[in-house]
C-alpha cells in the first residue's frame, strides 16, 4: 500500500509539472508582446531616422522635415498601440486560462479528499462521477468498473440516461467507451454521432443524444480498473486537451482510491472467511456452544451501540465477542473439564489473537471478559475501571445467552428472571453502565436461539 501512495505523489506532480508548462507558454507570449510593444517600435523608429529624417536635415528642408517627423511619430505610437493590444489580449488569455485551471485544480484538491475518506466502492464510485460531471462541466458522466467476466459494467451513471444504463455491460472493444479503454489512453470526440465506433443502440434505447465525450481509462498499480467518461461538454465548444489534462488527473487518484478500496473490501473478505473457519472449528469442537458467539456478539452490539460507541469501538467490540471463547481450541476435551485450566481460556485466546493485524485490537477484550467489577472474576482478578469496556459489555452479553439459551450447560431462564438477575447484580458482577444500557434497551422479543 505505500507503493500505492507513492504512485499517487508522482500522478499529483505530473499535473502540477503540466501546469507549469503552462505559465511557462503563457509568459512566453508575454515575452513575445513586449517584444512588439517596445523593441520592435525602436528599430523601426531607428531606421526612418536613418533613411527619411537624417537626409531631411542634411538638405535642410524644414517642412519636409517637420512633416517626416510627424509621419514617423504616428507610425511609432500607432505600432505601440498595437503591441499594447496584443499583451492586453495575451495576458488576458493567459490569466483566464490559468484561472480556470487553478479552479479545476482547487476542486480536484477537494474531490480527492472525498475520495480518501469514502469507505466503500459503491461510495467512491458515486463521487467520482458526479465530481468528473461538475468539474467538467458536461451533462452527464459515467464510471465503467471491469467485473468477474472482464466486461465493463456501468456502476455509476450520472444525468439523463442513468436509470437506463445503471448495471449494463460494455464488451471490451465496445463503443468509444470500450476502445478507449482497450487502447488504454485517453480520447476525445467532439462529433461522436459521427465516429464509427460510437455505439448508437445505446443512444437509440435510452432517449439520450450523446454529441460529445471525453474517456479516460482507471488504470492503477499494473492494474486495469475501468474508465471514467463525460458527456456533451455544456458550453458547446466540445471538449479540449486541457480538460483531458483534468480528467486524467481526476482518474489518477480516482484509480489508486478505488484500487485501495477493493483491496481492502477483498481483505475484509477474507477476513469474515477466516472468522467463519474459526467459528465453525469452535463449534464442532464444542457442540455445546453452537451459536453462543454469535448471539454474545449480536448482544454486545446493542450494548454497545445504546452506550453510545463510535463505530470503530462498535467493530471492535463485535469481533472480540465473536472470538472470546477462541481460547478454547487449545485445550483438550479433558482440560476444558478442569476448572483451572478452564480459567486461563480468556489470557489464552487473548495472546492467539494478539499479534494478528486484524485482531490485535480486540485482545484485550478477550482477555477481560470473565472479568467482573467487585474484583471476582478472572483470570487476572481485575476490578472497576481496570477492566476494558469491551470487556465488561462482552461479560454482561454471554452471561445473558449463558441465562436464556437452551443449549446452555445450566437450565434456561426466561427473559424477566434473567433481566432481573442483572440488573440486580449491576455493580457487582456486572458495570453499572453496561447493566444500565441493559435495562433501557433489551426487550423479550431480542433473544434468539440463531
Amino acid at each position: 500500500m505505500d507503493q500505492v501512495m507513492e504512485n499517487v505523489v508522482e500522478t499529483g506532480t505530473a499535473r502540477k509539472d503540466g501546469i507549469a508548462r503552462k505559465v511557462a507558454a503563457a509568459m512566453e507570449r508575454l515575452r513575445f508582446a513586449l517584444l512588439a510593444i517596445y523593441v520592435v517600435p525602436l528599430l523601426v523608429l531607428g531606421y526612418l531616422y536613418m533613411v527619411y529624417i537624417y537626409p531631411m536635415f542634411t538638405a535642410n528642408g524644414k517642412e519636409v522635415m517637420a512633416l517626416g517627423i510627424s509621419a514617423v511619430i504616428t507610425f511609432a505610437v500607432v505600432l505601440s498601440i498595437l503591441g499594447l493590444a496584443l499583451i492586453t489580449k495575451s495576458a488576458r488569455e493567459s490569466v483566464n486560462s490559468l484561472s480556470g485551471m487553478n479552479r479545476r485544480m482547487d476542486s480536484l484538491l477537494l474531490v480527492t479528499k472525498r475520495f480518501e475518506e469514502a469507505g466503500y466502492v459503491d461510495i467512491l464510485v458515486d463521487s467520482v462521477a458526479r465530481s468528473a460531471k461538475e468539474i467538467l462541466d458536461s451533462e452527464a458522466s459515467s464510471l465503467l468498473l471491469y467485473d468477474d467476466a472482464g466486461d465493463l459494467r456501468f456502476e455509476y451513471v450520472e444525468g439523463p440516461a442513468a436509470e437506463f444504463l445503471k448495471g449494463r455491460a460494455l464488451k471490451l472493444g465496445e463503443g468509444i467507451t470500450g476502445w478507449a479503454a482497450k487502447e488504454g489512453r485517453p480520447i476525445i470526440i467532439n462529433d461522436v454521432q459521427g465516429d464509427p465506433r460510437f455505439a448508437k443502440q445505446f443512444d437509440k434505447k435510452s432517449g439520450f443524444q450523446t454529441k460529445s465525450m471525453l474517456c479516460v481509462p482507471l488504470r492503477f498499480a499494473g492494474y486495469n480498473l475501468g474508465v471514467i467518461v463525460v458527456l456533451n461538454k455544456l458550453s458547446g465548444d466540445g471538449y479540449d486537451e486541457q480538460d483531458k489534462q483534468v480528467l486524467v488527473a481526476l482518474a489518477d487518484h480516482a484509480s489508486a482510491s478505488i484500487y485501495r478500496n477493493k483491496t481492502q473490501e477483498k481483505m475484509k473478505s477474507d477476513f469474515v472467511h477466516v472468522m467463519d473457519i474459526v467459528l465453525t472449528a469452535l463449534e464442532n469442537y464444542m457442540p455445546e456452544k453452537k451459536g453462543h458467539s454469535r448471539r454474545v456478539a449480536k448482544y454486545s452490539v446493542k450494548l454497545a451501540k445504546e452506550l453510545g460507541l463510535d463505530d470503530d469501538e462498535v467493530r471492535k467490540v463485535y469481533f472480540g465477542a465473536l472470538l472470546h471463547d477462541v481460547g478454547m481450541l487449545k485445550f483438550g476435551r479433558q482440560e476444558y473439564e478442569d476448572l483451572q485450566k478452564y480459567k486461563l481460556h480468556p489470557v489464552v485466546g487473548s495472546e492467539m489473537v494478539k499479534n494478528i493485524a486484524q485482531w490485535k485490537d480486540v485482545a484485550v477484550i478477550i482477555r477481560d471478559h470473565h472479568e467482573r467489577p467487585d474484583g471476582g472474576g478472572y483470570p487476572a482478578g481485575l476490578s472497576g475501571e481496570e477492566i476494558s469496556l469491551g470487556g465488561r459489555i462482552v461479560a454482561l452479553a454471554e452471561a445473558f445467552d449463558v441465562m436464556t439459551s437452551k443449549q446452555s450447560y445450566k437450565p434456561a431462564k426466561g427473559f424477566d428472571e434473567a433481566f432481573e438477575e442483572i440488573r440486580g447484580l449491576s455493580g457487582f458482577q456486572f458495570d453499572p453502565r453496561v447493566a444500565g444500557a441493559f435495562v433501557r434497551s433489551f426487550k423479550e422479543e431480542d433473544v434468539t436461539e440463531e
